[in-house]
């Protein structure tokens, strides 16, 4: 039987996904990156052994995840993970529930929680369901919360009779005792369900099986190869193995001059004599910005979120961290107003503008402040020239009358806010101006022919406080 173990692995990031009672199915290939309040990485690979095949499945919590469930803290909590395997006409192959210990002091070194679950199965497509548990988070509610994501996983099946292995991403290998990794056969090994390498590791590791008929007593020999997004080979490594049925290898490759992006490791294995080799590919991603590995992954997401449109920010949030990295890199590049420099001002403009919209409109059970109407205005355009504002209500309709000069200046409607009402509109209000050269917002498009042109206008936003909460919508603007 196989035993459920408990190791550390590293750092990485998670996409956003709604808690719901049916686990969203996901149809991206792995490692599957899910979140919310906590959130969690799935990664599984399959390898043949002496009883048929085994599928490891590698659940990861990232240290954000950790801290926020502990508040901060290094007080630990308990976690309970449920794992469904089922063959792809719906029968159940095996279900394991383990409870686990987790806390933020697993985050020493830069180092995650990273739980390995090895199922005895079959070759062909299986259906597997994570479920994770997790304890309250301090200082935010008394109630457990759960995250679940369903998928398809694939055991290669054999190819005249011979076996490949899935690629395993390893953090790190040793031939000792370590109570932090998984052990198979003599090595120990820490795997790396985010494969995520770059800045905290500059090589690439994994490690893969392959098995022959039996009979089959003839040298193996592999070539592995880094490929770009591009499909263009940036590295190669050679190895055999003795004369055998069995051949248990492991690789490193150096990626210290490669940057950020997502790339493939391709793995082709062979013994002598064979008219052709057996290919196992499996994508994995570089990163070299510390934030990519010590940002909240939500934090990443959003970053991005008010900078690009729903299908980018959609492909954003699938993408591996390093091809996330590339892509924002990518997009702040393109609109650096001094290349030549080595600041980014556009970027640097957008932090200040996003951490003094969180600081100033933010508020308790609406969000952060970035997200509100006003902070995603005063993102897009910086301070205004001008701000009319009735914060404690006079009882008049100063609202009212402000409604009618915005009509009477412009076409557009002003909707809902023309109701009648009876006596005094008393809602709290503020009125943004923008005049003169006004920039164009962060996140226009640099490329576009016809870009919005700002110069001489006249940029007003109307937002009103309809349930006297601090909650400003905007309920008119000119943009």
């Amino acid at each position: 039987m196989f035993a459920v173990l408990v190791c550390l692995g590293l750092a990485g990031f998670l996409a956003p996904a709604a808690f719901a009672a049916h686990p969203p199915e996901v149809r991206a290939p792995l490692p599957w990156r899910v979140g919310g309040a906590f959130g969690f990485t799935v990664d599984a690979a399959s390898f043949p052994d002496s009883a048929g095949y085994a599928l490891e499945v590698y659940v990861r919590l990232a240290p954000a995840a950790l801290l926020a469930v502990g508040g901060g803290g290094s007080e630990g909590g308990r976690f309970a993970l449920a794992l469904t395997l089922r063959n792809s006409y719906g029968g159940l192959e095996r279900h394991v529930e383990q409870d686990f210990v987790a806390s933020g002091g697993d985050t020493a070194g830069g180092l995650g929680k990273v739980v390995v679950l090895p199922f005895r199965t079959s070759a062909g497509e299986h259906r597997l369901q994570v479920r994770m548990t997790a304890p309250a988070r301090k200082g935010v509610s008394r109630r457990t919360q759960a995250v679940s994501v369903e998928g398809v996983v694939t055991v290669p099946a054999s190819e005249k009779g011979v076996d490949l292995s899935d690629l395993g991403f390893v953090w790190s290998e040793s031939g000792g005792e370590d109570p932090r990794a998984f052990r198979r056969g003599p090595r120990s090994l820490t795997p790396n369900p985010e494969r995520l390498y770059g800045l905290f590791a500059d090589s690439v590791r994994a490690t893969f099986v392959a098995r022959a008929p039996a009979g089959s007593e003839r040298p193996w020999h592999w070539v592995a190869r880094i490929l770009d997004a591009g499909g263009g080979a940036v590295s190669a490594l050679e190895g055999a193995g003795a004369a055998g049925r069995w051949l248990d290898a492991s690789l490193a490759m150096d990626l210290s001059q490669q940057p950020a992006g997502g790339y493939d490791l391709e793995v082709k294995a062979w013994q002598e004599g064979d008219a052709g080799a057996l290919l196992r590919r499996g994508h994995f991603s570089i990163g070299w910005e510390v934030e990519t590995w010590t940002t909240s992954p939500q934090e990443i997401l959003d970053g991005a979120h008010l900078l690009l449109g729903p299908d980018s920010e959609e492909d954003y949030a699938r993408m591996q961290p390093g091809e996330q990295e590339k892509m924002m890199g990518d997009f702040w590049r393109e609109r650096d107003p001094t290349p030549d420099t080595g600041q980014n001002e556009a970027r640097e403009t957008y932090l200040k503008r996003a951490n003094f919209a969180n600081r100033t409109f933010g508020r308790a059970g609406f969000g952060k402040g970035m997200f509100s109407d006003m902070g995603r205005v005063f993102i897009r355009y910086g301070e205004p020239s001008e701000v009319l504002k009735q914060v404690i209500p006079a009882r008049d309709n100063t609202l009212a009358e402000m409604i009618r000069q915005l009509a009477a200046s412009d076409t557009r409607e002003v909707g809902d806010l023309n109701d009648r009402r009876i006596g005094p509109d008393m809602r709290p209000f503020e009125v943004w101006i923008y005049e003169g050269d006004i920039p164009l917002p962060l996140d226009a498009d640099p490329h576009a022919v016809h870009m919005p042109h700002t110069r001489g206008r006249r940029l007003v936003f109307l937002f009103v406080d309809e349930q006297w909460l601090g909650d400003y919508r905007l309920r008119y603007s000119t943009e």
